[in-house]
């Protein structure tokens, strides 16, 4: 598989979630049985400890995903994620995202959890990089994944829907 350039954040500021990322975040709840969940999409701000460098969230093409567990507060709210089991769901959907990453436009995706510093995939490398130093906000030890779609992807939620039709599976 060919190296795809990598959009960042050059396309600017949207005004809101585009349309193909509504349909990426549902398609993954849905399909993951809700062990992975929306704890946070389209916002306008900077990347995190990085001041004056605008976040691909900003864009309405990222996502963060998040496999925490939460139990039901009492109120109505839905209890999210697996006990025990959402940080191996998690590596399972990141080996399924960066197979299928052509299909489904990703070009990103952080992963927050692994020592010493987290680790990241992008398109324009086709390989994940385990950071070494501090690279990423909220990680070792986070409970969630970010993950940025192409611009195309992220404003056609008819081919997202059709992507996700199109996977390949893992061998496990």
């Amino acid at each position: 598989m060919k190296a795809r350039k990598y959009t960042g954040s050059s396309d600017g500021a949207a005004t809101g979630r585009r349309a193909g990322m509504t349909a990426f975040i549902k398609e993954i709840e849905t399909r993951s049985g809700g062990a992975l969940w929306n704890n946070g999409d389209y916002v306008v701000r900077d990347v995190r400890g990085k001041a004056g460098q605008m976040s691909v969230h900003s864009t309405g093409r990222a996502v963060d995903l998040s496999y925490r567990f939460i139990r039901s507060n009492g109120k109505g709210s839905a209890t999210r994620g697996i006990p025990d089991g959402g940080r191996k769901e998690a590596i399972r959907w990141c080996r399924l995202l960066v197979t299928n990453a052509d299909l489904l436009g990703i070009e990103a995706i952080l992963d927050y959890f692994p020592e010493p510093h987290g680790r990241g995939y992008r398109c324009d490398r086709r390989d994940w990089v385990k950071y070494e130093v501090k690279t990423i906000s909220g990680a070792p030890k986070g409970d969630w994944l970010h993950i940025e779609l192409t611009p195309a992807m992220a404003d056609d939620p008819a081919a997202v829907r059709q992507a996700f039709t199109q996977l390949v599976p893992l061998d496990n």
